[in-house]
């Protein structure tokens, strides 16, 4: 017993000399660290630990796994000191990410980082932008530094790939099971959640390798035929002659701030949006983001699929609709004589809407490179009483009926923290200075939106064509509201307005975006597809949700056996 102890204390003391251990130990500290960073505070970043144990090894382990590269390369100290640098890079991105969205950073943050060049201005100063450069320049050449200054070790190739190859797999085998443990919680949650319930290093790394939808359990011919045949068809309009014009607003950040608890207003700034919610059909809308991340709203509006079946993090304007089309309400509407536009008073490069919307079926998309007589606010962004004058062109472009999708922008953040003449609206109440002065911005840009949305209401109404036009907010603006001061005690809730120049029966409901078209579809009497059809007759099913994920993966990844094996749409050139 005695030789035993001895042994296990030699091989104990002589696996803390390792390397190996010392990077563990290392991992360790580093991803303290960034949960610190990630949940602003060194105690919840400890607590951690206890709370999460497996996602925190895991996350240990990924760590691990990116210093163990360093065994075979000569400048292993240089090496450790360049990969701790990028994960601590990150860390602090994220701190700093999180001051002006509710969203984390993702690693599609940075494939979209080319299409935001153009509005990076509005988030940051000239001196911040200065700083942030100087800051990385120095870190260039720190490392290059520390490359030349460093001392080489020859690499032990015989013993020390089987270390990488053994960590690597181990990483790889419990981040696997981790990531199918955790699969449905990680659904179900908001990406904002799953940060602060799984850790950042865990959810980043997700982000990276987590894509598309993943394949059912049981996938066939025959489970989605029997899914099609409980769904049956959509009942199809009666007189096409008598088609209603439809225009969906999709409006920048945009909701009633007058149901802010503690928030004092000198005046309303939605009085038009108000009206409508005591006149006409409306109710909240539950939106899959909040802060940020517009695109996921209006692919959840557009398509009807559900953005949360996707990978962590993840934008399908982004990843599957730049080369594949889907199912969307402006395909229902093409194949019943509608003509389908996109307006946007912003860049048409952005989140590659130049390219998705012809994927999502749309005959024409006019971003604000082809706009003339443009007002911009005082961050720059363009004003969207532009919209009015765009969507009465697209309406007179054509002799038939009209499928009109606007995108506002002029609500847009990042807002101001200094004092300024931003309108006539003041606000008070018991909120930072530098968040009041931001709210003052805010109000005056809503108060500016609502009044071309009555603007283009009062033009409409004098129409001699039938027009319904939905309006609904993409998500709520970047602000720290506390969730009990919301009347809808989320911060994942907007509301919509569904107007009408004729009578048109409805009820107030509520609702998510990814089922109000389905909704508008089963409302107006129009003929639908696969997706809206499944929303409108197994809604409430208890089969419903794990249907509509079966049918997503059909359509945009499977075999499209709910098509028959081709996409029955023609696609705009």
């Amino acid at each position: 017993m005695g030789k035993f102890k001895q042994r296990f204390k030699n091989t104990f003391l002589g696996f803390q000399k390792s390397i190996l251990f010392q990077y563990a130990y290392f991992s360790v500290l580093i991803v303290l660290i960034l949960e610190a960073l990630n949940r602003r505070s060194l105690f919840s970043g400890v607590a951690y630990i206890c709370e999460k144990p497996l996602p925190f090894f895991c996350s240990c382990l990924i760590v691990l796994a990116t210093f163990s590269v360093s065994f075979v390369i000569p400048k292993r100290i240089g090496y450790m000191i360049f990969v701790s640098g990028i994960w601590l890079g990150l860390g602090i991105a994220n701190f700093v990410l999180l001051r002006f969205r509710v969203n984390p950073l993702s690693a599609v943050d940075f494939k979209i980082l080319m299409s935001v060049v153009d509005i990076i201005g509005v988030y940051l100063s000239t001196y911040q932008l200065i700083l942030i450069c100087l800051a990385i320049l120095a870190a260039l050449g720190f490392c290059v530094f520390i490359a030349v200054k460093t001392s080489t070790v020859k690499p032990n190739y015989k013993k020390d790939i089987p270390k990488i190859i053994a960590v690597m797999m181990l990483t790889s085998a419990v981040f696997f099971v981790s990531s199918k443990v955790m699969k449905p919680d990680l659904e179900d949650a908001n990406i904002a959640d799953a940060y602060e319930k799984y850790g950042f290093v865990y959810c980043f790394s997700l982000s990276i390798s987590d894509r598309g939808i993943d394949r059912p359990e049981i996938y066939n011919n025959s489970s989605i035929s029997a899914a099609i045949r409980r769904m049956g068809g959509g009942s199809g309009y009666g007189d096409e002659d008598d088609l209603p014009n439809v225009i969906m607003l999709q409006l920048e950040s945009f909701f009633d701030v007058n149901e802010v608890e503690g928030l004092g207003l000198s005046d309303d700034p939605v009085p038009v949006f108000r009206r409508l919610k005591e006149t006409c059909p409306s109710g909240t809308l539950e939106v899959p983001t909040s802060g940020a991340g517009t695109v996921n709203t209006e692919f959840e509006v557009l398509s009807g699929m559900r953005t949360k079946y996707f990978g962590m993090g993840e934008y399908p304007y982004e990843t599957v609709l730049m080369k594949s089309p889907c199912e969307s309400l402006a395909y229902y509407l093409k194949n019943q004589g509608y003509t389908c536009h996109a307006i946007h008073n912003n860049t048409g490069t952005f989140y590659n809407r130049d390219v998705v919307m012809k994927n999502l079926g749309f005959d024409t998309f006019t971003p604000i490179e082809y706009m003339d007589g443009i007002e911009y606010n005082e961050l720059g962004w363009a004003k969207d009483i532009i919209l009015a004058g765009e969507i009465a062109g697209a309406m007179d472009s054509t002799d038939g009926r009209d499928f009109i999708y606007a995108i506002s922008v002029q609500p847009h953040g990042r807002y101001p923290e200094e004092p300024g003449d931003y309108g006539a609206i003041k606000v008070s109440g018991d909120y930072d200075a530098a968040m009041l002065c931001g709210l003052d911005y805010y109000v005056n840009q809503l108060y500016e939106t609502d009044k071309f949305v009555g603007d283009l209401l009062e033009q409409l109404e004098n129409s001699e064509e039938k027009t319904v036009v939905v309006m609904f907010g993409d998500h709520l603006p970047s602000f720290d509201f506390d969730e009990a001061a919301l009347e809808h005690k989320s911060i994942y809730k907007t509301e919509y307005v569904i107007w009408s120049n004729y009578e048109l029966e409805a009820e107030d409901c509520e609702m998510t975006s990814y089922r109000l078209s389905a909704y508008l579809i089963d409302l107006l009497g129009l003929k639908g597809g696969v997706i809206s059809d499944a929303h409108n007759n197994l809604y409430g099913d208890d089969d419903y949700s794990s249907t509509l994920r079966n049918l997503q993966y059909d359509l945009l990844f499977g075999e499209k056996y709910a098509y028959m094996g081709k996409f029955p749409y023609e696609v705009p050139e």
